[in-house]
């Protein structure tokens, strides 16, 4: 990536003040994408010293700044202890420590990447996010609109402990990014099943959360199969629909078997 300008900011103040004087800027959060291409870009915003770089309990929950890495995400004892540790199960293999070094939360939820594991964990948690002009909204609401880049998004914001959660993923390599990925989460008689890289971004699967919720002995064989039946697959360079639509029925069996345990 090249750029003629290049700002570096010391508040989210100020860089909402340099995007508005710069329609069309592109906002640097870890950068992680940017490096990997040739794009050339007019005005760069780095939000590197804006303070976004934390994880907070906060009312039995958990903040993630938008600048929190994955490297954070996977080696923070809060993290780690939230739902099972399902958001550092998520992202522990992602490539390699150089790049968790600087892959942000804020980056990837912005990107709407459709492999993200990240957020296929944060949508069975129930997540919301904070932006500085917009304000709070929950997650799916969120990925679902067209990315404003005039704002910027600060904070997610994970509701308080009590999830039972697993995570389950295929990967050609080690560390390699998904085939498929799933989380599943139960709470007080809820469930929440989400499949992702499908190769679409992370959907929940409120047929498999019906079987979930409702019990029995073969709930989780139950749940697996309706997951694979209700969502869509597509073909990619790492796999078929059909190879993800069986995969997603094992990998949800298995979820749902380690939180019914």
């Amino acid at each position: 990536m090249t750029s003629p300008q290049y700002f570096k900011p010391r508040s989210v103040d100020e860089a909402s003040a340099l995007l508005a004087d710069h329609p069309g800027a592109v906002i640097i959060g870890g950068g992680a994408y940017l490096r990997l291409s040739s794009r050339k870009v007019a005005v760069a915003v780095d939000l590197f010293d804006v303070g976004l770089d934390f994880i907070r309990v906060a009312d039995g929950g958990l903040e993630l700044g938008a600048m929190a890495t994955f490297r954070m995400l996977e080696t923070d004892p809060a993290v780690r202890g939230y739902a099972d540790g399902l958001l550092s199960r998520s992202v522990e293999r992602i490539v390699g420590v150089q790049m968790r070094n600087i892959t942000t939360v804020g980056g990837t939820l912005f990107g709407r990447y459709g492999f993200s594991n990240l957020i296929t964990a944060l949508l069975a948690v129930d997540a919301e996010v904070e932006l500085h002009k917009a304000g709070r909204m929950p997650l799916p609401e969120f990925l679902a609109a067209k990315p404003d880049h005039a704002d910027i998004l600060t904070k997610v914001v994970l509701p308080n402990a009590g999830w039972r959660a697993a995570w389950q993923d295929l990967t050609r390599t080690v560390n390699d990014y998904a085939v498929l990925n799933v989380a599943v989460a139960v709470r007080d008689g809820e469930a929440r099943v989400v499949v992702g890289a499908r190769p679409g971004r992370g959907m929940r699967s409120g047929a498999a959360e019906a079987e979930l919720a409702g019990g029995g002995a073969d709930a989780a064989r139950k749940a697996g199969d309706a997951a694979a039946a209700e969502l869509e697959f597509g073909d990619d360079v790492r796999g078929s629909a059909e190879y993800r639509r069986e995969l997603c029925r094992t990998l949800v069996t298995r979820a749902a078997q380690e939180v019914l345990a």
